[in-house]
């Protein structure tokens, strides 16, 4: 959806107040289906599934971000007045106007591609262009709000100056509070600082403790890669790190993953069947998210012999590239 037929779809959802989400759910009849304010961290609704349908009314004061769903069955959506169709089996949504207005950015946004000779700061340059007209046009609306939380994806800087132009509203939202939370993190651990140590209880293999430092900062260049067995991305950078653990891995270089938000036995499970023959660091909760400000994964970083800052945000052949010229081959 073009941005003028977008501000077209936000200037007709003024009116009545009332909401509906008409929703379609394959579960067994009288399963809870839970309408939550994201904002306030509240549940606004609860409502049963009947013959495949759930249905949720209400009256709103104003528009809010939520999510519609059941555990991890669930939408994001703008709830705001007029009727949305959800379809949980297919976690799609639509139907109101900012809804749609984000969601057709989003697919836009993330549906961007690589053009010939294109790498990949270019491409996140004409996705952060895309990102700053919308914000411009939204301000004080969740559009904005929504739009900004992904706009630090790919261009902080310019994330940084659309923060300080937007309405309270948007820079108070809580999307939009995290990621310039996690922007602030990223600046104390960017490229030059030194490394940040931290503990993670029975992390080892073997359930025993190890702390960052047990690799970072003992003399050899690190490379630090954040993953999860359910994260397809993580995986398929697996080949780009092992053709650096290969090439380089010895006196001089070595290779940790660590998984981020993931039980063990899934991370055991996920190692038996693929092939990271380095050290594994496993059930490190959200530590490394936190005090690194690592807002997605996968997400990898290079620490110098000293354990200062060299790179992060490596992906696909850069990280062969970061590493060679680090050990000056």
């Amino acid at each position: 959806m073009a941005l003028a037929v977008i501000l077209a779809a936000l200037a007709a959802s003024c009116g009545k107040k009332d909401y509906v989400i008409q929703g379609l759910y394959a579960t067994p009849d009288s399963t809870e289906v839970y309408l939550i304010d994201l904002q306030r961290q509240d549940t606004i609704a609860v409502t049963t599934v009947s013959d495949g349908s759930f249905v949720f009314t209400g009256t709103l004061a104003e528009p809010t971000y939520a999510y519609v769903g059941c555990m991890k069955d669930r939408i994001r959506i703008i709830l705001e007045p007029g009727t949305i169709k959800a379809d949980l089996n297919e976690r799609t949504a639509a139907g109101t106007p900012m809804h749609d207005a984000y969601m057709a950015f989003h697919e836009q946004f993330y549906g961007m591609k690589k053009q010939p000779g294109e790498d990949r700061a270019a491409l996140n340059a004409r996705k952060a262009a895309l990102a700053h007209s919308v914000v411009k046009a939204n301000p004080d609306n969740w559009v904005g709000a929504l739009v900004l939380e992904d706009m630090v994806y790919v261009d902080e800087d310019l994330f940084l100056e659309d923060y300080a132009a937007v309405s309270d509203d948007v820079r108070n939202a809580r999307p939009v509070q995290d990621a310039h939370e996690a922007v602030q993190v990223r600046h104390q651990s960017a490229p030059g600082q030194p490394f940040i140590d931290y503990l993670v209880e029975g992390g080892n293999p073997d359930g025993s403790d190890v702390r960052l430092s047990d690799y970072v900062g003992r003399g050899k260049y690190i490379l630090l890669d954040h993953w999860a067995s359910w994260c397809g991305p993580c995986k398929a950078e697996m080949p780009h790190i092992k053709k650096v653990w290969e090439a380089f891995a010895g006196d001089r270089f070595d290779v940790v993953s660590i998984a981020v938000s993931d039980k063990r036995e899934d991370t055991m499970k996920a190692l038996g069947k693929l092939d990271m023959p380095w050290h594994q660091i496993l059930e490190s909760g959200r530590i490394p998210q936190e005090l690194y400000g690592i807002s997605a994964i996968p997400h990898l970083i290079l620490f110098a012999p000293d354990g200062t800052i060299l790179k992060r945000g490596l992906r696909g052949e850069e990280i062969y590239q970061a590493v060679a010229e680090a050990l000056g081959n």
